[in-house]
């Protein structure tokens, strides 16, 4: 991927790696914010198409957690550090200099890059540069995805399926009430699909809906 970058026209490469205080510290360097609002829209627009084609049955709802998923500023900026080791190369104001660059800006300065790439090499190679940039990352992600919200998961199946949504009702609470557990309970009209427990009714609920989910792909 560094071999990649050497390849992109300097200029644009060099504004895009320009945060705006930099710019602030020198009127005649640009800074990277439209380049990043630009790759901001690539990088939806490619994993959206990945996304479409690798998971022809799954529907827009879980197709858009994993596309928000893949492009968190989180993971955008874990994969600038790992692999291409951006913060380094940005220009940031002499005052920033004395302490770590923040993960945002980091984010910020990937999505540049990637708007960088493709105003000057188009689409077909910005679409095999990124997904080689995010190829180690890709799977965990979409897993972090699905884990993240099972009740999700769920009534989209459910809407799929029956057209109805599940109700989440809360069958047990015990415990003092500094440190509660609760048994919560996952109905389509009167039939249980799923029970789970936790520390807090957000947590038992998730694990109801995991347990619905495991049962339907069972059956």
């Amino acid at each position: 991927m560094l071999d990649d970058l050497k390849t992109i026209n300097p200029e644009l490469l060099k504004r895009a790696l320009t945060h705006s205080s930099y710019s602030k510290d020198h009127p005649d360097c640009l800074h990277n914010e439209r380049i990043e609002f630009f790759g901001d829209s690539v990088l939806k627009l490619v994993f959206t198409k990945y996304l479409y084609n690798r998971f022809p049955d799954s529907g827009e709802g879980l197709l858009t957690k994993y596309r928000s998923r893949l492009i968190s500023d989180d993971l955008i900026a874990t994969i600038a550090e790992q692999k291409l080791n951006l913060a380094q190369h940005i220009k940031i104001s002499q005052a920033m200099k004395h302490q770590r660059i923040p993960r945002s800006i980091l984010a910020d300065a990937l999505e540049a890059v990637v708007g960088a790439v493709y105003i000057d090499k188009g689409l077909e190679f910005t679409e095999a540069f990124i997904l080689a940039l995010w190829q180690d990352f890709i799977d965990q992600a979409l897993v972090d995805a699905v884990e993240i919200d099972f009740k999700s998961l769920l009534q989209e199946q459910l809407q799929k399926k029956h057209k109805e949504h599940p109700v989440y009702k809360t069958i047990q609470a015990d415990g003092p009430a500094h440190k509660k557990s609760f048994v919560v309970g996952v109905f389509l009209g009167d039939k249980c699909l799923g029970q789970g427990a936790g520390l807090n009714k957000k947590l038992a609920g998730q694990a109801a809906a995991k347990q619905a989910l495991d049962k339907i792909n069972e059956g």
